[in-house]
């Protein structure tokens, strides 16, 4: 008697622990659902994008709408380069879009490479197809002026033309170890923004800001040689995509780092557009005017 009541003991418990696991591996699941293919939160660090992001927005990145990237996470957290696909989606990247993308470089900038452990929200400015061209740091996309960039007022004061040459004020230059356009982030472009499938021509005087791009999607060096370019060590004289790219500035540009200085942005390194700021707490006070603020 006291056997039997002792096995049906051990059958409610056994019961009531595989019940637990399998309420906890329900939760786990939808945890991982939620995080990997509908939504992700991240956290604002820096004042790169204020006023419209500030330090310490949590907010919450959309994968729904614009398809969730799939896969090897071990190996990309390793430092691999992974194949990168993309669920079903409902709409384009947009310009306008303020979008979370993995930084394009892992070491020095010398070629692109998502740098999986490094995540930076961005507005994006230019989309695949624009032309976009910076003049006195007002931005145009196809001839038409832009607000990209935000504010100038703050960029011009930091940047003014009377007091510093172009060649002696840090982080002036744009695009780092250019020595074909000489764009500075005061004057930059016209610079073309490939969409997949685009073929465009490439001579000694334009490659510069798509070389990088090149390499990364064949795994060959674009190099010039006595005033003409080489693919692989064969003669180039255009290029057809593989990708969407995307330029992305800071809305606070007297204080981003972004395209100007790295270059255009991969589609694949884009995880997603910002929805919200869902929280904003910083040195311990919470800012309740920026709790579930929906962005634009």
């Amino acid at each position: 008697m006291e056997e039997c009541r002792r096995k049906n003991i051990r059958r409610k418990v056994g019961k009531w622990v595989e019940n637990i696991l399998f309420v906890a591996s329900l939760g786990f699941l939808g945890f991982l659902a939620w995080h990997l293919l509908l939504f992700a939160s991240f956290n604002i660090p820096s004042q790169s994008m204020l006023p419209t992001l500030q330090p310490g927005d949590k907010v919450l990145v959309d994968k729904v709408t614009t398809g969730a990237r799939l896969f090897d996470i071990f190996g990309a957290a390793a430092g691999e380069d992974v194949k990168i696909r993309r669920t079903f989606r409902f709409r384009r990247f947009k310009r306008g879009d303020i979008l979370v993308f993995n930084f394009p470089f892992r070491g020095e900038w010398k070629e692109i490479a998502m740098n999986y452990q490094v995540y930076y929200a961005k507005r994006c400015v230019g989309a695949p197809g624009d032309t976009l061209e910076i003049r006195d740091f007002n931005y145009f996309i196809n001839g038409i002026p832009s607000e990209g960039g935000g504010d100038r007022r703050m960029v011009r004061e930091v940047y003014a033309p009377d007091s510093v040459s172009r060649d002696s004020l840090p982080g002036f230059r744009a695009m780092k170890r250019d020595s074909v356009t000489h764009w500075t982030i005061r004057d930059l472009g016209p610079l073309y923004i490939p969409k997949k499938g685009d073929d465009l021509r490439l001579s000694v005087s334009n490659y510069l800001p798509y070389k990088k791009l090149i390499e990364w999607e064949t795994g060959k060096k674009l190099k010039k040689n006595n005033g003409k370019l080489t693919l692989g060590g064969k003669p180039v004289e255009s290029y057809r995509f593989k990708n969407n790219y995307y330029f992305m500035a800071g809305d606070n540009s007297a204080d981003s780092q972004d395209s100007r200085y790295w270059g255009l942005i991969p589609e694949p390194f884009v995880v997603g557009r910002v929805l919200m700021t869902w929280w904003s707490e910083r040195d311990g006070v919470v800012n309740k005017e920026r709790v579930m603020k929906w962005m634009h």
